[in-house]
C-alpha cells in the first residue's frame, strides 16, 4: 500500500514539476506538449492505492460505530427520512392514526403516572405510540429513542409473550416494523433485518414488510436477495405499488433502465397520481435521452403537487442536460424555497452556476457562489454525499495555498466518515488519495501552491 502511495506521490511531483516550469505559457494558452506521465498511469497507481484505503475507512467507520450505542450511525436529514416514508403505501394510514392516537403530552403523562401500575407490555407500546407520534410531528431523532425503547422491551420473554397474546391489535408487529425502520434509517442492517424478519413471521403476507426488508438488502449490496424478497411480494400482491417503485431503483442502480421503467409505468398504470413514480420515470426518460417524454412526465407531476420542491428540482435536472443553465438555475432556486431542507437543488444550482459562462468581464464563473450553495447543502445534511464530492473538486482547484489543500483533504474525511455505500466511499476515496499524493508532492518539491494558473 505504501510503495504505491509513495509511486502515486512521485508521478504527481513530476507533473507538478512540469506545470511551474510551464507556468507562463499555461498562464498565456500557448502549447507546452504532453505532461511527463499518462493520465492512465495515474488512474492505474490511484487503483493500486484505494481498496487499501477504502479498507481503512471501513474499519474506522466500525471502530466509531462499536463505540456508538448499539453500532448506530447518526440519522439521515428529516427531508431525506420524509422522503423514504412517504415512499411506501402505509405512510397515510399510520400518519391518520398517529393523529388520532392523541398528543405527545398525553402519551408521556400516561408513561409518567402510570409508571408503577403499567406492565412493560403496556409500557413498550406506549412508547412505540408516542415514537409514531413523534414522527407525525416530524421529530424523528426523538421518534428513534421511543422505537428503540419499545424494542429493547421486547428482548423480556414475559414482555414478548404478552404483546403476542394480545389479540385486540397488532401492537407487537407494528413495534417490530418502527424498530426496524428506526434500525435501517441509522445503517444497522442487520438489526434492521432481524426486527423485519421477525414481522413478517408474525405477517408473513404483508407486502409491505418485505419490501422494506428488499431495501435493506439493496442498501447491503445483496441485490439478487433483495430481487427475490420483491419477487415474492408481487406473488402476495400482483399490484404491489410499493414493489415496483422500489425494485425501480435497484434496477437503475443495476444499469438496467429499460426494466426500471417497466416497474415504473406498472407502477403508474395502478397509482397515476403516484409523485415519486411520476418523477423517477422522469428521470429514466431524461437518462435515455427522451426529454419530451421527461417534460410530460413533470407537467404532470407539478398538475399533481405544483409546490413539490422535487418537481422543481427534476425540471431543473431537464433544463441542466438541454444545457440551459440559466433556466436550471431558476428551477432549482424555486425547489430550495419550496422545501429549504431538500438538500439536492442546492448542489445542483451550484453545478449550474459552474457551467454557466462568465459575466462580462469576468474570466470564470461566480465560483464563490457555488461554493456557498455547496457548503449550504452540507449544513443542511452532513450525510449528502454529493456535495462532498463537487465542494472538494472545487476548492482544491481555487486553493492557493497547501494549507487550503490540506482543509480539502479534511473535508473528504468529514465526508468519509458519512458514506453508507461502497460507491460512495470509492468516489471520495479517490479524490482524497489524489489531493493527498499532490499535496504531499508539493511538500516535497518545496512548492507552496497546487494552483499554476
Amino acid at each position: 500500500q505504501q510503495k504505491w502511495h509513495e509511486a502515486l506521490v512521485e508521478v504527481c511531483a513530476m507533473q507538478l514539476k512540469f506545470m511551474q516550469d510551464n507556468r507562463d505559457k499555461l498562464r498565456q494558452g500557448i502549447p507546452v506538449g504532453n505532461p511527463p506521465v499518462a493520465q492512465s498511469k495515474i488512474e492505474q497507481l490511484m487503483t493500486s492505492v484505494l481498496p487499501g484505503e477504502i479498507e481503512a475507512v471501513e474499519a474506522q467507520q466500525k471502530e466509531r460505530d462499536a463505540s456508538n450505542k448499539g453500532g448506530q450511525r447518526p440519522l439521515p436529514s428529516n427531508y431525506t427520512i420524509l422522503q423514504l416514508l412517504k415512499s411506501f403505501g402505509g405512510y397515510n394510514q399510520w400518519m391518520g392514526q398517529a393523529a388520532r392516537d392523541g398528543s405527545v403530552e398525553s402519551f408521556t403523562k400516561q408513561l409518567d403516572e402510570s409508571s408503577s401500575s403499567m406492565t412493560d407490555a403496556e409500557r413498550a407500546v406506549l412508547l412505540w405510540k408516542r415514537g409514531r407520534r413523534h414522527a407525525y410531528d416530524g421529530k424523528f431523532d426523538v421518534a428513534k429513542d421511543d422505537f428503540d425503547a419499545a424494542s429493547e422491551l421486547l428482548e423480556d420473554d414475559a414482555v414478548k409473550a404478552e404483546l403476542q397474546d394480545d389479540t385486540s391489535g397488532d401492537n407487537y408487529a407494528r413495534i417490530l416494523e418502527w424498530a426496524g425502520m428506526a434500525k435501517h434509517l441509522t445503517y444497522n442492517l442487520d438489526g434492521a433485518l432481524t426486527y423485519y424478519e421477525e414481522c413478517s413471521d408474525i405477517e408473513p403476507t404483508n407486502a409491505e414488510l418485505l419490501v422494506k426488508r428488499a431495501g435493506v438488502k439493496t442498501d447491503g449490496g445483496k441485490f439478487d436477495d433483495a430481487l427475490e424478497l420483491f419477487e415474492t411480494a408481487l406473488g402476495l400482491d400482483p399490484d404491489a405499488v410499493d414493489a415496483y417503485l422500489h425494485r425501480a431503483n435497484l434496477r437503475l442502480m443495476q444499469g438496467d433502465p429499460a426494466k426500471a421503467r417497466a416497474d415504473l409505468e406498472r407502477c403508474l398504470e395502478l397509482r397515476p397520481n403516484h409523485l415519486l413514480a411520476r418523477l423517477r420515470l422522469a428521470t429514466v426518460l431524461m437518462a435515455t435521452n427522451d426529454l419530451e417524454g421527461a417534460k410530460r412526465c413533470l407537467d404532470f407531476a407539478e398538475r399533481v403537487d405544483p409546490d413539490s420542491s422535487e418537481v422543481h428540482s427534476y425540471r431543473g435536472e431537464m433544463h441542466f442536460a438541454q444545457g440551459d443553465y440559466a433556466a436550471a438555475r431558476i428551477e432549482f432556486d424555486k425547489a430550495t424555497k419550496c422545501e429549504p431542507t431538500n438538500p439536492a437543488p442546492y448542489v445542483n444550482a451550484a453545478l449550474a452556476v459552474m457551467n454557466t459562462p462568465p459575466a462580462a468581464g469576468d474570466s470564470i464563473p461566480d465560483v464563490k457562489e457555488a461554493i456557498r450553495l455547496l457548503e449550504t447543502s452540507i449544513e443542511i445534511d452532513p450525510q449528502f454525499h454529493s456535495a462532498y464530492v463537487h465542494l472538494g473538486q472545487l476548492k482544491l482547484s481555487m486553493a492557493t495555498d497547501l494549507i487550503s489543500a490540506r482543509d480539502v483533504i479534511q473535508l473528504y474525511d468529514k465526508g468519509l466518515m458519512f458514506c453508507r455505500t461502497t460507491e460512495e466511499l470509492k468516489d471520495i476515496c479517490s479524490m482524497r488519495i489524489l489531493a493527498v499524493a499532490q499535496v504531499d508532492a508539493a511538500t516535497a518539491l518545496g512548492m507552496e501552491t497546487l494552483n499554476m494558473q
